[in-house]
């Protein structure tokens, strides 16, 4: 390899020399400067997938929590429209529903007596309830129609009890203690 150097001009040899410099500088460059930066682009590229990953589970979280907020907005009107169509209200609320069971009775032709009304109050829930018990007499066939009118009846009225009183075989004629419940807002 000396022979072919020494058959080589001295601006050749120069030349070469420049060229080694320059192929020495690219390497060390490659080897210090380029694998370096190709290795943090690469971790740049992980971390992009990783965050568009993220990304990708945060919105698709976002867009359930909006459908489950959507829900529970449903659900509040929902209530509000219960509230106002189906509880009494007011100061005349107790009266309103003694009304009411008065005219369910009226309706079903059934008799009632020993009428008595206890009260609760769920502070929590900010309703207050009525109970009236009362006893009945009439056939099968009248005492299922009341029942079913009362459970039909657009308001919070709850058939809560009943008790069999007597069971008269002459004449289908059964006496019940029924316990209605009605509900009203505080």
């Amino acid at each position: 390899m000396r022979e072919l150097f020494n058959l080589l001009e001295e601006n050749e040899k120069k030349g070469l020399r420049v060229l080694g410099v320059l192929l020495v500088v690219s390497v060390l460059f490659l080897l210090l400067v380029s694998f370096p930066q190709k290795k943090s682009s690469i971790r740049a590229l992980l971390r992009l997938e990783s965050k568009q990953s993220e990304h990708q589970n945060f919105n698709r979280m976002t867009q359930e929590k909006e459908k489950e907020w959507r829900l529970w907005e449903g659900a509040y009107r929902d209530i509000d429209e219960l509230r106002k169509s189906h509880f009494y209200s007011g100061k005349d609320a107790v009266k309103q529903m003694r009304l009411d069971i008065q005219r369910i009775l009226s309706q079903a032709r059934i008799p009632s007596s020993q009428k008595k009304y206890s009260y609760a109050e769920f502070r929590k829930e900010k309703i207050s309830k009525m109970s009236m018990s009362f006893n009945v007499r009439g056939t099968y066939q009248s005492l299922k129609e009341f029942i079913q009118s009362v459970e039909e009846f657009p308001k919070f009225l709850i058939v809560e009890k009943i008790d069999f009183l007597d069971i008269a075989a002459a004449g289908g004629v059964l006496e019940l203690k029924i316990v209605l419940a009605g509900y009203y807002e505080i």
